[in-house]
Protein backbone atom coordinates (compact mmCIF):
# COMPACT_ATOMS: atom_id res chain seq x y z
CA UNK A 1 0.00 0.00 0.00
CA UNK A 2 1.49 3.70 -1.02
CA UNK A 3 1.92 6.09 1.66
CA UNK A 4 -0.38 9.10 1.62
CA UNK A 5 2.44 12.06 0.17
CA UNK A 6 2.14 14.43 3.03
CA UNK A 7 1.58 11.42 5.68
CA UNK A 8 2.54 13.11 9.47
CA UNK A 9 2.07 16.57 7.91
CA UNK A 10 0.40 19.55 9.61
CA UNK A 11 -1.33 21.90 7.22
CA UNK A 12 -3.32 25.43 7.97
CA UNK A 13 -5.86 27.11 5.25
CA UNK A 14 -6.92 30.66 5.75
CA UNK A 15 -10.32 31.06 4.55
CA UNK A 16 -10.83 27.41 4.83
CA UNK A 17 -14.64 26.58 5.96
CA UNK A 18 -16.19 27.42 2.34
CA UNK A 19 -14.99 27.25 -1.10
CA UNK A 20 -11.20 27.03 -2.90
CA UNK A 21 -10.29 27.13 0.97
CA UNK A 22 -12.65 24.21 2.11
CA UNK A 23 -11.26 22.26 -1.12
CA UNK A 24 -7.52 23.06 -0.33
CA UNK A 25 -8.25 21.80 3.47
CA UNK A 26 -9.87 18.19 1.67
CA UNK A 27 -7.03 17.77 -1.01
CA UNK A 28 -4.43 18.29 1.75
CA UNK A 29 -6.27 16.00 4.60
CA UNK A 30 -7.11 13.59 1.60
CA UNK A 31 -3.41 13.05 0.66
CA UNK A 32 -2.68 12.76 4.67
CA UNK A 33 -2.13 15.93 6.32
CA UNK A 34 -4.22 17.12 9.27
CA UNK A 35 -5.59 20.30 8.99
CA UNK A 36 -6.20 23.51 10.74
CA UNK A 37 -9.06 25.04 9.30
CA UNK A 38 -8.95 28.88 10.22
CA UNK A 39 -11.69 31.27 9.07
CA UNK A 40 -13.80 33.98 10.82
CA UNK A 41 -16.34 33.57 13.56
CA UNK A 42 -20.15 32.69 12.46
CA UNK A 43 -18.51 31.29 8.91
CA UNK A 44 -19.04 27.71 9.64
CA UNK A 45 -15.47 26.62 10.46
CA UNK A 46 -17.23 23.59 13.17
CA UNK A 47 -19.20 22.68 9.97
CA UNK A 48 -16.35 22.16 7.74
CA UNK A 49 -14.24 20.54 10.15
CA UNK A 50 -16.81 17.90 10.64
CA UNK A 51 -17.69 17.63 6.90
CA UNK A 52 -13.98 16.83 6.80
CA UNK A 53 -14.19 14.28 9.57
CA UNK A 54 -16.58 12.21 7.28
CA UNK A 55 -14.49 12.04 4.71
CA UNK A 56 -11.26 10.52 7.65
CA UNK A 57 -9.64 13.99 7.34
CA UNK A 58 -7.88 14.59 11.25
CA UNK A 59 -8.81 18.19 11.13
CA UNK A 60 -9.75 21.11 14.39
CA UNK A 61 -11.10 24.54 13.14
CA UNK A 62 -9.96 27.99 14.51
CA UNK A 63 -11.98 31.42 14.16
CA UNK A 64 -9.79 33.50 13.61
CA UNK A 65 -9.92 37.18 11.66
CA UNK A 66 -6.51 36.82 9.64
CA UNK A 67 -6.33 40.47 9.60
CA UNK A 68 -5.08 40.51 13.00
CA UNK A 69 -1.82 39.35 13.61
CA UNK A 70 -2.16 38.15 17.21
CA UNK A 71 -5.16 35.66 15.97
CA UNK A 72 -2.90 34.46 13.26
CA UNK A 73 0.09 33.94 15.81
CA UNK A 74 -2.94 31.84 17.39
CA UNK A 75 -4.03 29.61 14.39
CA UNK A 76 -0.17 28.98 14.17
CA UNK A 77 -0.19 27.76 17.87
CA UNK A 78 -3.19 25.02 16.95
CA UNK A 79 -1.01 24.03 14.17
CA UNK A 80 2.08 23.04 16.62
CA UNK A 81 0.07 21.52 19.41
CA UNK A 82 0.20 18.75 16.84
CA UNK A 83 4.13 19.00 17.07
CA UNK A 84 5.05 20.69 14.04
CA UNK A 85 3.60 23.16 10.59
CA UNK A 86 4.47 22.06 7.27
CA UNK A 87 2.17 23.56 5.00
CA UNK A 88 0.28 27.28 5.26
CA UNK A 89 -1.74 27.87 2.39
CA UNK A 90 -2.95 31.53 2.36
CA UNK A 91 -6.52 31.37 0.84
CA UNK A 92 -8.49 34.39 2.72
CA UNK A 93 -9.24 36.43 0.29
CA UNK A 94 -12.33 39.47 -0.91
CA UNK A 95 -13.41 40.54 -4.09
CA UNK A 96 -13.64 44.29 -3.41
CA UNK A 97 -16.31 45.49 -6.31
CA UNK A 98 -16.56 46.02 -10.05
CA UNK A 99 -16.58 49.26 -10.90
CA UNK A 100 -14.47 52.37 -11.63
CA UNK A 101 -11.50 53.36 -9.62
CA UNK A 102 -12.33 56.38 -8.73
CA UNK A 103 -15.75 55.36 -7.72
CA UNK A 104 -14.51 52.51 -5.45
CA UNK A 105 -15.45 53.53 -2.03
CA UNK A 106 -12.71 53.96 0.60
CA UNK A 107 -13.59 51.32 3.47
CA UNK A 108 -14.24 48.51 0.42
CA UNK A 109 -10.38 49.34 -0.83
CA UNK A 110 -9.25 49.09 2.77
CA UNK A 111 -11.00 45.95 3.58
CA UNK A 112 -9.08 44.60 0.15
CA UNK A 113 -5.87 45.94 1.24
CA UNK A 114 -6.75 44.28 4.80
CA UNK A 115 -7.65 40.60 3.74
CA UNK A 116 -5.80 40.54 0.35
CA UNK A 117 -2.19 42.08 1.17
CA UNK A 118 -1.88 42.58 5.12
CA UNK A 119 -3.23 39.36 6.02
CA UNK A 120 -1.48 37.07 3.71
CA UNK A 121 2.32 39.00 5.24
CA UNK A 122 0.61 38.16 8.69
CA UNK A 123 0.38 34.31 7.59
CA UNK A 124 4.06 34.51 5.72
CA UNK A 125 5.68 35.90 8.36
CA UNK A 126 4.09 33.47 10.93
CA UNK A 127 4.32 30.61 9.19
CA UNK A 128 8.13 31.09 8.25
CA UNK A 129 9.37 32.00 11.56
CA UNK A 130 8.18 28.75 12.68
CA UNK A 131 8.95 26.36 9.75
CA UNK A 132 12.82 28.02 9.70
CA UNK A 133 12.58 26.62 13.34
CA UNK A 134 12.19 23.75 12.53
CA UNK A 135 14.11 23.22 9.41
CA UNK A 136 11.53 23.37 6.44
CA UNK A 137 8.49 23.64 5.50
CA UNK A 138 5.68 25.36 2.41
CA UNK A 139 4.19 28.57 2.20
CA UNK A 140 1.62 28.52 -0.80
CA UNK A 141 -0.02 32.41 -1.48
CA UNK A 142 -3.25 32.11 -3.44
CA UNK A 143 -3.16 34.60 -6.47
CA UNK A 144 -5.62 35.64 -9.00
CA UNK A 145 -7.23 37.77 -11.89
CA UNK A 146 -5.04 40.70 -12.27
CA UNK A 147 -1.37 39.03 -11.03
CA UNK A 148 -0.03 39.52 -14.31
CA UNK A 149 -1.54 42.07 -16.22
CA UNK A 150 -4.01 45.25 -15.31
CA UNK A 151 -7.68 44.28 -14.96
CA UNK A 152 -9.85 47.41 -15.61
CA UNK A 153 -13.18 47.74 -12.79
CA UNK A 154 -11.45 45.54 -10.87
CA UNK A 155 -8.63 47.60 -9.78
CA UNK A 156 -8.46 47.04 -5.94
CA UNK A 157 -8.77 43.32 -5.75
CA UNK A 158 -6.22 42.89 -9.54
CA UNK A 159 -3.80 45.02 -7.86
CA UNK A 160 -4.11 43.21 -4.30
CA UNK A 161 -2.98 40.11 -6.67
CA UNK A 162 0.18 41.79 -8.47
CA UNK A 163 1.54 42.63 -5.56
CA UNK A 164 0.97 38.60 -4.33
CA UNK A 165 2.30 37.45 -6.62
CA UNK A 166 5.05 39.81 -6.40
CA UNK A 167 5.60 39.55 -2.58
CA UNK A 168 5.53 35.41 -2.85
CA UNK A 169 8.75 35.89 -5.47
CA UNK A 170 10.33 38.26 -3.39
CA UNK A 171 10.39 35.86 -0.35
CA UNK A 172 11.06 32.96 -2.10
CA UNK A 173 14.24 34.31 -3.16
CA UNK A 174 15.31 35.59 0.39
CA UNK A 175 14.58 32.10 1.90
CA UNK A 176 16.49 30.14 -0.70
CA UNK A 177 18.24 27.36 1.11
CA UNK A 178 17.05 27.53 3.68
CA UNK A 179 14.35 24.83 3.54
CA UNK A 180 11.10 26.85 3.84
CA UNK A 181 9.70 27.24 0.12
CA UNK A 182 7.65 29.98 -0.89
CA UNK A 183 5.03 28.99 -3.65
CA UNK A 184 2.31 30.85 -5.68
CA UNK A 185 -0.36 29.55 -7.21
CA UNK A 186 -3.53 30.79 -9.25
CA UNK A 187 -6.63 28.60 -9.48
CA UNK A 188 -7.98 30.42 -12.33
CA UNK A 189 -11.91 30.75 -12.53
CA UNK A 190 -13.44 28.78 -9.08
CA UNK A 191 -17.27 28.29 -8.89
CA UNK A 192 -17.54 29.95 -5.76
CA UNK A 193 -19.81 32.63 -4.32
CA UNK A 194 -16.83 35.18 -5.37
CA UNK A 195 -18.25 35.14 -8.78
CA UNK A 196 -21.50 34.05 -8.23
CA UNK A 197 -22.34 37.38 -6.30
CA UNK A 198 -21.14 40.61 -7.64
CA UNK A 199 -21.00 44.00 -6.40
CA UNK A 200 -20.88 46.65 -8.95
CA UNK A 201 -21.25 50.46 -8.92
CA UNK A 202 -24.35 52.11 -10.83
CA UNK A 203 -24.00 51.51 -13.74
CA UNK A 204 -21.43 48.71 -14.42
CA UNK A 205 -24.66 45.78 -14.55
CA UNK A 206 -24.65 44.97 -18.11
CA UNK A 207 -20.82 44.75 -18.14
CA UNK A 208 -20.81 41.83 -15.22
CA UNK A 209 -23.35 39.97 -17.49
CA UNK A 210 -21.52 37.94 -19.37
CA UNK A 211 -20.11 36.12 -16.72
CA UNK A 212 -21.88 32.97 -16.46
CA UNK A 213 -20.80 32.69 -19.97
CA UNK A 214 -17.28 32.87 -19.37
CA UNK A 215 -17.16 30.84 -16.24
CA UNK A 216 -19.21 28.30 -18.27
CA UNK A 217 -16.00 28.11 -20.45
CA UNK A 218 -13.25 27.93 -18.31
CA UNK A 219 -14.82 27.94 -14.88
CA UNK A 220 -14.05 24.88 -12.81
CA UNK A 221 -15.67 23.29 -8.78
CA UNK A 222 -13.61 24.45 -6.15
CA UNK A 223 -12.44 20.41 -5.74
CA UNK A 224 -11.09 20.38 -9.15
CA UNK A 225 -9.04 23.80 -9.11
CA UNK A 226 -7.77 22.80 -5.32
CA UNK A 227 -6.65 19.37 -6.52
CA UNK A 228 -2.98 20.70 -7.54
CA UNK A 229 -1.85 21.61 -4.55
CA UNK A 230 -0.73 18.25 -3.29
CA UNK A 231 1.44 17.83 -6.42
CA UNK A 232 2.70 21.63 -6.43
CA UNK A 233 3.92 20.51 -3.15
CA UNK A 234 5.27 16.96 -3.51
CA UNK A 235 6.84 18.14 -6.70
CA UNK A 236 8.25 21.28 -5.57
CA UNK A 237 7.61 23.47 -8.11
CA UNK A 238 7.83 27.31 -7.86
CA UNK A 239 4.23 28.02 -8.83
CA UNK A 240 0.70 26.49 -10.28
CA UNK A 241 -0.98 28.52 -12.84
CA UNK A 242 -4.45 27.21 -14.27
CA UNK A 243 -5.41 29.25 -16.73
CA UNK A 244 -2.36 28.84 -19.72
CA UNK A 245 -3.25 29.56 -23.10
CA UNK A 246 -3.33 25.76 -24.02
CA UNK A 247 -5.11 25.07 -20.96
CA UNK A 248 -7.91 28.68 -22.04
CA UNK A 249 -8.24 27.22 -25.69
CA UNK A 250 -8.75 23.33 -24.89
CA UNK A 251 -11.21 23.42 -22.08
CA UNK A 252 -12.81 26.36 -23.95
CA UNK A 253 -13.15 24.08 -26.72
CA UNK A 254 -14.28 21.12 -23.95
CA UNK A 255 -16.78 23.42 -22.98
CA UNK A 256 -18.73 24.09 -26.08
CA UNK A 257 -18.97 20.60 -26.83
CA UNK A 258 -20.33 19.44 -23.50
CA UNK A 259 -22.89 21.90 -23.66
CA UNK A 260 -21.83 24.26 -20.67
CA UNK A 261 -22.97 27.59 -21.71
CA UNK A 262 -26.75 26.12 -22.17
CA UNK A 263 -28.97 27.88 -19.92
CA UNK A 264 -29.35 24.93 -17.73
CA UNK A 265 -26.01 24.80 -16.91
CA UNK A 266 -24.78 28.22 -16.77
CA UNK A 267 -23.60 29.35 -12.78
CA UNK A 268 -26.62 31.97 -11.48
CA UNK A 269 -25.55 35.32 -11.06
CA UNK A 270 -26.87 37.73 -7.99
CA UNK A 271 -25.79 41.24 -9.10
CA UNK A 272 -25.86 43.82 -6.06
CA UNK A 273 -25.68 47.54 -7.24
CA UNK A 274 -24.04 49.65 -4.39
CA UNK A 275 -26.07 53.08 -3.56
CA UNK A 276 -25.07 55.98 -2.24
CA UNK A 277 -25.90 55.10 1.46
CA UNK A 278 -24.22 51.93 1.31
Amino acid sequence: MTESPLAGQVAVVTGGSTGLGFAFAGALGRAGARVVVASLPDSGVADAVRRLEGEGVEAVGVEADVTDLAAVESVRDRALEWGRLDVWVNNAGVPGIYGPTYLTPTDVFDRVVDVNIRAVHHGTRTAVTAMLAQGGGHVVNVWGKGATKPVPWQNAYATSKAWNRQYTRTVRAELKDTGVRVHGYDPGLVKTEMLSEVTVTPGMERRVAALPWVVGLWGRAPEQAAAPIVRLLVDDRDDHVDLTTPTILGRGLRSVAKGNLRRSRRMPLAIRTLTTTD
